[in-house]
């Protein structure tokens, strides 16, 4: 048998030229999914006093649905059972902000003390460098002799109570969104789950679809109702803790610190610094002062590495580095909301991913 010479040429001379297409065609997509991306973070951005409620409202719906389908088994209707769950994180945040409300105006009015207590110390720790300093201010002089006038600043800012009142309506309509959206999840979520399964292809879709979400329902609750008891044991402690070192206003700090341990990395750093200005306002001492973040970081070491592994479990552990992702990604798009909605988002991401076919490369990527 003797191949045709012709044909073979032709195989040769098409075969780059469909290696190519096929690069091109790949080249092509990947940056039609940057575009996607891109556009879906402005949309995000953009779009933040409608998404972020949206999103708050699904996470309290996925944690609460066990809770609320529990009732039902126990013959307690549906709307009822709803209504109680909405109703108990309710009362949780309004009684929260209510204990720490009075205690931060009292802050705010002791800030400018601390501050200058802080500052006083920053220049204490400056004074190696007044010859530089000296210097420097030596050269802004000659600088000024060339005749040019001098230009006063006017600081035109707001102050926080007008930040505070523009903030209100939008912060209320928030949370309005969020309680009844919140309440139509849990009262109209068994239907929507109806809806899905019934777009399914066959049975054993709908049963996997089915299975699928009750597990994921069930280890989303059991996961955000773990870390926010950690949290709030961990806001405790510190309370305490700031309470034996005699800083005022122990349960605001307290609570500052299990806010914003729901942003791992970030959050507890934050929590540091704003204890150390705490600290400065009743302790000239710089040792005194910093006794109040060096409790806090001693807890939250504890915390870390020792109690939230041990009860959340490596299972549901999160990468690091898409933690650290996630955090600064969403906190550019949506400020303090997307810090601590980060962790929350990427364990019900995960959550979900384990379970839906096909979802094992988002799964992985995010398990430490």
């Amino acid at each position: 048998m003797s191949s045709d010479p012709t044909v073979t040429g032709e195989n040769a001379e098409a075969s780059p030229a469909g290696d190519a297409a096929a690069a091109e065609a790949v080249l092509r997509t990947r940056l039609i999914g940057v575009l996607v991306a891109l556009l879906i973070a402005y949309t995000c951005a953009v779009a933040e006093t409608m998404i972020v409620p949206i999103l708050v409202a699904i996470l309290l719906g996925l944690m609460f649905a066990p809770l609320v389908r529990t009732l039902e088994r126990w013959h307690v209707p549906r709307p009822i059972g709803a209504l109680g769950a909405v109703v108990i994180a309710l009362a949780i945040g309004v009684g929260a902000f209510a204990l720490l409300a009075a205690p931060a105006r009292e802050w705010i009015a002791r800030m400018p003390r601390a501050l200058a207590h802080l500052e006083s110390a920053i220049r204490d720790l400056r004074r190696p460098l007044q010859a530089a300093s000296e210097a420097t201010r030596e050269l802004g002089k000659l600088a000024s002799i060339d005749g040019g006038q001098s230009v006063r600043v006017v600081d035109s800012t707001p102050g926080l109570l007008a930040q505070v009142a523009s903030a209100a309506p939008a912060l209320l309509a928030g949370i309005t969104i969020i309680v009844f959206l919140t309440f139509l999840f849990l009262l109209h979520g068994d239907a929507l789950l109806r809806k899905f399964v019934a777009l399914a292809p066959h049975l054993r879709a709908k049963r996997d679809l089915v299975e699928a979400t009750r597990l994921a329902q069930h280890e989303l609750s059991l996961y955000m109702i773990t870390i926010t008891l950690i949290n709030a044991a961990l806001g405790l402690a510190t309370a305490g803790a700031l309470r034996l070192l005699g800083i005022p206003d122990p349960l605001l700090w307290g609570g500052l610190a299990a806010l914003m341990n729901f942003a791992p990395f970030i959050g507890p750093l934050l929590t540091a610094c704003v204890l150390t200005v705490a600290g400065f306002a009743e302790f000239t001492s710089p040792v005194s002062a910093l006794s109040a973040p060096a409790a806090f970081l001693g807890l939250h070491l504890i915390e870390g590495q020792l109690i939230t592994p041990h009860l959340v479990g490596r299972r549901l552990e999160l990468d690091p580095v898409m933690v650290f992702l996630a955090l600064v990604v969403l906190g550019w798009i949506w400020g303090v909301a997307g810090l601590l909605l980060a962790v929350p988002l990427m364990a019900c991401t995960k959550i979900i991913a384990t379970r839906v076919p096909g979802g094992h490369v988002v799964a992985t990527l995010l398990s430490r």
